[in-house]
């Protein structure tokens, strides 16, 4: 277990914004969709699991979602007032692999809802063809119409979505190792505009990790 510990330098955090050339291999210039696969060519490299679209708003019922969840790992359905209650559903090999349930903390169930048969309710291993379908008719039921659909930062792993293109800032961080007591992050936020790369903003810090 490492901590990390925010280092008191005038000369961090360092700001750097481009709008010209390149960073790394994200051009300028460049288009979602090229920006998307730029990102997937060093995502090894720097270790860069998933991309961040910023003010990106839930969804209050399936009917409004334009991505094809095919290209997530998850969805989180969650309540909008009182004490937060949630349920994570998530997917590979085109399948529900596991459910969870509760507020901070998750507990696994087998399917949700549990109080309603299994032709309505999802259950692991149910197809991800018919996620959509059964949340849908889920929906209809009135106990589960205030919640609302939360799609988690876009796996790289992953195709491309075109939804992306209608969001102007997207966001991811990753770190580099300076020594063996010291860290670095970059945060970084790629600006859009008229579905062309426009800027990139770098916000660099270091840290010393404690043991």
């Amino acid at each position: 277990m490492f901590l990390f510990s925010c280092i008191k330098d005038d000369s961090f955090p360092q700001i750097e914004n481009i709008t010209k050339g390149k960073k790394w291999t994200l051009e300028i210039g460049s288009s979602p969709l090229e920006v998307y696969k730029q990102l997937q060519k060093i995502s090894v490299e720097k270790n860069i699991h998933s991309v961040n679209i910023n003010y990106k708003k839930p969804y209050s019922k399936p009917e409004e979602i334009r991505s094809d969840i095919s290209l997530y790992n998850a969805i989180t359905l969650e309540t909008t007032t009182g004490v937060l209650e949630r349920v994570l559903i998530q997917f590979d090999q085109n399948k529900v692999t596991s459910i969870e349930k509760g507020g901070g903390m998750l507990d696994p169930i087998q399917n949700w809802p549990e109080d309603q048969p299994s032709d309505i309710s999802i259950n692991i291993n149910d197809p991800l063809d018919s996620i959509m379908g059964k949340l849908i008719a889920i929906y209809q039921i009135p106990m589960y119409q205030d919640l609302q659909i939360v799609l988690p930062p876009k796996s790289l792993e992953k195709p491309y979505d075109p939804d992306m293109k209608n969001y102007d800032e997207w966001f991811f961080t990753f770190f580099e190792n300076i020594s063996s007591s010291k860290d670095g992050r970059n945060s970084v936020t790629l600006f859009f505009k008229n579905n062309k790369l426009i800027k990139i903003r770098n916000q660099y810090d270091e840290f010393e990790i404690v043991n």
